[in-house]
């Protein structure tokens, strides 16, 4: 007992920023961040997606439909790979989940491995499609009260930011509300080797325009919604980058 409270009684003196920086360290430890090549691997399956950094093998996910959670990168670009370390091997590779992967807009020939099938290495079994918001795109605090997630630099909808923006404009039709509120934000990453990579200025307010205009075309009238962006990048910090890129849009 004396061994338990005094360890209490000098947690209880640590101050809480210090507690909060031993926290974030010990997520920082089991963080990936990366910019690579995707490769691919065939199995007797589904072919999976793998990627490498500092020589050890990742993997990211199978090739699956646009329902799932997880969107496969491309070849012929390199991919910024965010994800935690996860428990044994997959396919190969040391699984990252949950993992972010976006597609950088710049083409990279080089990125074109292909591995093929080898005996032993198989793909996991096919993940069911979420049942309700796939949470690498879209977070449901209200009906009204959404944020959409975006890869990097991008303002590529997936179908899942689709049905929440097409759940969006049902809700302010039903509820005849008086305001839409839709706010675009830009974001930084920070790389596992301490490079920050910060997405373009105008890319918040790129985002929250085909928001906007996406609603518009849903049937929200365009005198209801309000359009903001901030042109300041938020903070990274290599472990909440993923949720930074984002729209969030407020329906009053």
């Amino acid at each position: 007992m004396r061994l338990v409270t005094c360890g209490v009684v000098a947690l209880a003196l640590v101050p809480a920023d210090t507690i909060a920086t031993f926290a974030q360290e010990s997520a920082s430890s089991t963080r990936r961040s990366f910019v690579a090549c995707p490769i691919v691997r065939d199995t007797k399956t589904q072919p999976c997606w793998l990627a490498e950094y500092e020589g050890e093998l990742y993997y990211l996910g199978q090739q699956s439909g646009v329902a799932n959670d997880f969107y496969p990168p491309q070849l012929g670009h390199e991919a910024l790979v965010e994800g935690t370390v996860g428990q044994g091997r997959v396919c190969g590779g040391i699984p990252l989940q949950p993992v972010k992967v976006s597609v950088m807009r710049e083409l990279t020939p080089a990125c074109s491995t292909m591995l093929p099938a080898e005996d032993g290495i198989d793909a996991p079994p096919p993940i069911p499609s979420p049942r309700g918001p796939a949470p690498s795109w879209v977070k449901v605090v209200a009906p009204g009260d959404v944020a959409l997630y975006f890869d990097f630099d991008n303002d590529f909808f997936s179908l899942h930011v689709t049905v929440a923006l097409t759940n969006l404009a049902k809700h302010v039709v039903e509820t005849k509300a008086s305001r839409v509120e839709v706010t675009g934000f830009r974001a930084a990453s920070r790389l596992s080797n301490g490079k920050v990579l910060s997405e373009r200025d105008a890319i918040g307010s790129i985002r929250a325009r085909k928001v906007a205009d996406t609603l518009a075309g849903l049937g929200v009238s365009a005198g209801l919604i309000t359009v903001n962006a901030t042109s300041q990048a938020q903070p990274a910090d290599g472990v909440n980058d993923p949720w930074n890129r984002r729209v969030e849009v407020r329906v009053q």
